[in-house]
C-alpha cells in the first residue's frame, strides 16, 4: 500500500501480471530455471466499486479488505468506480473522494462518475481528465434518469472520446427482481446504442453487468467500439459463448466486486475448460490493456504508460482452481448438489437427448468442483411440461426417466417434478417413483403448467403421502420486488404457512426466495424449512446472513448447473466468511442427512 501523499500517476501502471500456475494445479510439477520460467500474467478487473452499497453492508466494502482479496486472487489492477456516484448529486466530491482513496493503493485505477443531467457536468468531465488523471468514466443512465437517446449523452460521449477517455456504461447494478422496493430501476435499454455509437468515431465504450438478448448482442457485435465485461455472464460456458459471438478483443474480465463475490467471476471464466491459454490471457488481461491503450492514443498529452507484452504460449494462465479451494479441500467437502437442472424445462422430444447433452455440458464444472452427487428433477409424464407428445412418451416409457441414473449410477440422484394441479396423477407418480422406484423426493415447480401456490388445498394429500414415503420436498420460491409475476408462484412466507401445518416434514426452500434477505427472515422461525442456495447472482453476504440467522444446519447447496455457473453457485459458499465446519454442512452433510438420515 502506498502512502496517502505519494505522487498519484494512475497512467503509469504496468500491464504485467501474476502467474497462478496452471500446470502445477493439474498435478504436473515443473522444474524450470529462472530463464525458463513463463512470463507472468496480470489479471485486470475492469469492474469494481469502492465505498458503501446504498442498501446493505457488503463483506468487502472496506477498501483495504477488498484490495487484499483482489491480491489473493491474483488481480493486480482494478478499475474502480464509486457507489457514491449512483445517488449522490455532488459528483465533484464523489470523484475527489474516489481519487483520494485510490491514491492509497497502487492496484486501484479510479474511474470517475459523470451525470449528464446535472448542470455543468462538463466541469466534472474536465476534472476527471485533468485534475484526477483518470483514464475513463462510468455512467449510470438508469439511476440518473436519462436514456441513450438523450442528446446530453451524445455530447458527453463525444467530449469523452475527444479527450481520450474510455467510457463504462453500467447496464445494471443488480437483478431487477431483488431491488429495494423504494428504488426499482430497470436495466438500461441498449436498443439505441448501435446507432448512437456510429455517430461518435473512436468511441471506446464498455458495457458493465449486461445480460443481453441474442438479437441485440448480434447488433452490438457489429458495432465498432463496444466492449463487454463478464460480471453477470451466466451458465457454465457463458464466457466462452460470449467470446465466440463477438469479434476478438471485445470481452474484458470484470467482477462487479464487492457487490458480487469476485471469486465467482474468476471461476466462471475457466470452469467450462473450453478456452485455450491464449483466450484466457486475452480476457483476463490483454483485452483490457489494449482497450485502455487505444483510449490513451487519442489523448493530446497522454501520461506515460509502460506496457510489457508476452507471447501467450509462454505465459501462465490462471490455475484451474483460481478462486476455489484446492482439489483436496473440495473433495473433503463431499459436495452433494441438491439443485442440478440439466434441460430443466424439456429433456428433448425423445425424452432424453437434451437432458444427456446438458449433463455432458456440465461435466467439466462438475469435475472442477469435485462433486460427489447431483440431484436432478425429471419430468415423469404428469403434465409438468406443455409438450403433450413428450408427456405421453414419458408416461408410456418410464425407462426414459431413469437414463441418467443408469448412465451415472454413482453420481446422479433424482427427485421427480410433481403437478399439484393434478392430484390423482401426482399420487400415482409418488407410488411409482418413490414407493416402488429410485427417486428420493419431489420438486414443486414455480412456473409452467404444474405451478401452484403451495398454500392451495391440493398440496395437503400430496404432502401427506410424501411424508408416508419419507420423501424430500423441494419447493421453488421467489420474492420478486413488485410482487408475483404469475399466480402459481410460491413465496417463502407461503412455504412457512405450509410447513407449520406439517411440522414433522422437512421442506427445502429453493433459491432462498431469490431476494434472500426477505427469504431468510420469512422462514427463520420455521425449523423444518431449510434454504437452498442457487438461482440468483453471487451477491456478497448471503451465506453469512443465512448462517447467522438460521444456522449452517439449515442451508443446502445447489448448483443450478449448467444454466448457472459453478463460479456463481459454489463460490457463494466456499468464499463465504464462515467456518470450514459450516461449509461442510452446507455443501454436503445437510442434504445427505435428508436423503439418507443414517449416512452422517
Amino acid at each position: 500500500m502506498n502512502s496517502p501523499d505519494c505522487e498519484f500517476s494512475r497512467r503509469e501502471f504496468l500491464t504485467t501480471a501474476t502467474a497462478i500456475g496452471l500446470t502445477s494445479t493439474l498435478g504436473r510439477q515443473t522444474f524450470l530455471s529462472a530463464e525458463q520460467q513463463p512470463a507472468e500474467i496480470e489479471i485486470i478487473d475492469t469492474n469494481v466499486s469502492l465505498f458503501h452499497w446504498p442498501f446493505r453492508r457488503l463483506p468487502l466494502d472496506d477498501t483495504q479488505t477488498l484490495v487484499k482479496k483482489l491480491q489473493a486472487l491474483g488481480i493486480k489492477l482494478a478499475w474502480a468506480g464509486s457507489y457514491e456516484g449512483i445517488l449522490h448529486r455532488d459528483i465533484s466530491a464523489v470523484n475527489q473522494r474516489l481519487t483520494d482513496e485510490c491514491r492509497r493503493y497502487s492496484e486501484l485505477v479510479p474511474i470517475g462518475s459523470i451525470n449528464p443531467t446535472l448542470p455543468d457536468w462538463e466541469s466534472d468531465l474536465q476534472q476527471c481528465q485533468h485534475n484526477h488523471q483518470m483514464p475513463g468514466i462510468r455512467l449510470h443512465p438508469n439511476y440518473h434518469g436519462y436514456t441513450l437517446t438523450d442528446p446530453r449523452l451524445q455530447a458527453l460521449l463525444t467530449q469523452a472520446t475527444t479527450a481520450g477517455l474510455f467510457v463504462q456504461l453500467a447496464v445494471s447494478l443488480e437483478d431487477v427482481r431483488t431491488q429495494h422496493q423504494s428504488l426499482q430501476v430497470p436495466d438500461v435499454d441498449l436498443a439505441p446504442l448501435p446507432e448512437l455509437a456510429t455517430k461518435i468515431p473512436g468511441l471506446r465504450l464498455q458495457l458493465l453487468n449486461a445480460k443481453l438478448r441474442p438479437d441485440l448482442l448480434n447488433k452490438l457485435s457489429q458495432t465498432p467500439g463496444i466492449y463487454f465485461d463478464t460480471a453477470r455472464v451466466e451458465s457454465t460456458d457463458g464466457v466462452p459463448a460470449l467470446m465466440e459471438r463477438l469479434p476478438a478483443g471485445r470481452v474484458l474480465f470484470g467482477s462487479h466486486a464487492p457487490f458480487l463475490i469476485p471469486e465467482a467471476a474468476l471461476v466462471r471464466v475457466y470452469e467450462s475448460s473450453i478456452l485455450e491459454n491464449a483466450d484466457l490471457k486475452s480476457v483476463l488481461t490483454d483485452n483490457a490493456t489494449q482497450f485502455i491503450s487505444a483510449s490513451k492514443a487519442r489523448q493530446k498529452h497522454p501520461a506515460r504508460v509502460r506496457v510489457k507484452t508476452h507471447d501467450s504460449t509462454k505465459s501462465t494462465p490462471p490455475r484451474l482452481s483460481a478462486g476455489l479451494p484446492d482439489s483436496e479441500v473440495l473433495e473433503n467437502y463431499r459436495i452433494w448438489d441438491s439443485y442440478f437442472t440439466p434441460a430443466h424445462s424439456h429433456p428433448g422430444r425423445d425424452g432424453s437427448t437434451s437432458l444427456i447433452a446438458e449433463i455432458e455440458r456440465a461435466m467439466p464444472a462438475i469435475k472442477t468442483g469435485r462433486f460427489e452427487k447431483l440431484c436432478y428433477f425429471p419430468h415423469v409424464g404428469i403434465g409438468t411440461t406443455t409438450d403433450r407428445e413428450l408427456e405421453q412418451k414419458l408416461k408410456a416409457q418410464p425407462d426414459l426417466v431413469e437414463i441418467p441414473l443408469k448412465r451415472w449410477p454413482d453420481l446422479m440422484l433424482g427427485m421427480i417434478q410433481l403437478n399439484a394441479n393434478n392430484v390423482p396423477a401426482s399420487l400415482d407418480a409418488l407410488n411409482r417413483w418413490l414407493q416402488d422406484g429410485p427417486m428420493r423426493g419431489v420438486y414443486f415447480p414455480g412456473g409452467g403448467p404444474a405451478a401452484l401456490t403451495c398454500t392451495h388445498p391440493n398440496f395437503v394429500p400430496l404432502i401427506e403421502r410424501i411424508a408416508e414415503l419419507n420423501g424430500v420436498i423441494m419447493q421453488h420460491t421467489w420474492f420478486i420486488t413488485g410482487g408475483k409475476k404469475s399466480p402459481g408462484m410460491t413465496t417463502p412466507s407461503e412455504l412457512a404457512v405450509l410447513a407449520k401445518r406439517f411440522p414433522e416434514q422437512k421442506f427445502i426452500c429453493a433459491h432462498s426466495g431469490g431476494e434472500w434477505e426477505r427469504g431468510i427472515r420469512a422462514v427463520r422461525d420455521s425449523e423444518n424449512i431449510l434454504v437452498e442456495t442457487s438461482g440468483f447472482d453471487p451477491t456478497a453476504g448471503f451465506i453469512e446472513m443465512a448462517v447467522r440467522e438460521l444456522g449452517a444446519e439449515r442451508i443446502i447447496f445447489g448448483s443450478h448447473l449448467p444454466s448457472r455457473s459453478l463460479g456463481t453457485e459454489l463460490c457463494k459458499v466456499t468464499a463465504a466468511n464462515i467456518s470450514e465446519a459450516d461449509k461442510r454442512l452446507i455443501l454436503g452433510t445437510n442434504f445427505r442427512k435428508l436423503l439418507t438420515p443414517a449416512a452422517d
